[in-house]
């Protein structure tokens, strides 16, 4: 009996420990928190730039702000989660939709062309910025390689790019 009852306590001891690194409990009371985004990709509706994110984003998992200008002169937010469907936004929600997301740091693909200094000047003030701002697309996909330890971005970023661009012909 005591022989059983071990066997028993050993083996919920393994599935709670494996149920513990999957970020499953078998406690009721213990409920996971939401997992931290590790970037924000922030990034302007253009061909390059949005591009890069979305190929970014399919292989990292990490989520996407896009802003797009409008015809008035104002700007547009589209956020991008991983797992669901994207939402609209106006401009104004920018740090609403960051402190959301609660990344640890905020890449920005482009200079001012592509991200208004002013979005960018929001979120350095509360979060650590990293701006990809190359004219060489080919150089700010292998930064974001690097930043997000993603293998094969540049390469798949050079291929898409180099199709969309034949079709465009």
């Amino acid at each position: 009996m005591k022989k059983h009852f071990l066997q028993v306590c050993m083996v919920m001891a393994l599935l709670c420990a494996t149920l513990e690194t999957k970020g499953l409990t078998l406690n009721p009371f213990k409920r996971s928190g939401r997992v931290r985004a590790t970037s924000l990709i922030v990034v302007g509706n253009y061909m390059e730039p949005r591009l890069l994110a979305e190929i970014a984003q399919y292989y990292s998992k990490q989520p996407v702000l896009v802003i797009s200008p409008d015809l008035d002169g104002g700007h547009q937010l589209f956020f991008m989660p991983t797992t669901a469907k994207a939402t609209t936004d106006n401009a104004d929600q920018f740090l609403e939709i960051v402190k959301h997301v609660n990344p640890k740091r905020i890449i920005v693909l482009g200079n001012e062309k592509y991200v208004p200094v002013s979005f960018v000047d929001q979120a350095r003030a509360q979060y650590s910025v990293i701006t990809l701002d190359s004219d060489d697309w080919s150089k700010n996909a292998t930064a974001l390689e690097e930043i997000l330890r993603v293998g094969n971005l540049k390469s798949n970023f050079e291929n898409y790019l180099t199709n969309i661009k034949a079709a465009n012909k």
